[in-house]
């Protein structure tokens, strides 16, 4: 029984070391690309945290929950599948995922500008037919106050010749 516990507990202390390379890796690779662009789901690796706690995928996950760090404390997830991986292989998933999601967040931005921008073209030519408007407005009133001046004028001119 004793041997068996010792097996176990040096089976969780080698899993924890092989968590913590994993991680370690992880945050390496992370390091790379600016940590304002690092999607959320990967932040808790940024600053080569530890692993604190570690539990198991349960009733089908797929999914080990680790809690990274020594002061604050992150909950976070990690594919079954990274712990069979070759650390080149593991950190092809990492970069995989950052530049997946920055693909997403790009796309989605460009989406937002395009919007912006198709909603400032509607406004000017908004402002255009206001502004065309505006100056036909003033044209005709210009007009208008023209020939009451020339009338007036006129009318002026012919009440002096008599």
């Amino acid at each position: 029984m004793k041997r068996k516990t010792a097996e176990i507990v040096d089976a969780t202390i080698e899993l924890f070391a092989e968590l913590d390379k994993m991680v370690g890796l992880i945050s390496r690779v992370l390091a790379k690309f600016p940590a304002r662009t690092v999607p959320q789901r990967l932040k808790p690796f940024l600053g080569s945290p530890s692993v604190a706690f570690a539990r198991p995928p349960m009733n089908g996950e797929s999914e080990i929950l680790l809690e990274l760090g020594m002061m604050r404390k992150i909950q976070t997830r990690i594919p079954v599948e990274w712990l069979m991986m070759h650390q080149s292989e593991l950190t092809s998933a990492v970069r995989e995922i950052y530049w997946g999601d920055r693909e997403h967040s790009l796309r989605h931005e460009l989406t937002r500008l395009e919007k912006a921008i198709a909603d400032h073209n509607r406004q000017g030519a908004h402002h255009r037919d206001k502004a065309s408007q505006a100056r036909r407005e003033h044209g005709l009133i210009t007009a208008g106050i023209r020939r009451r001046s020339a009338r007036k004028s006129r009318a002026a001119e012919g009440s002096s010749d008599s």
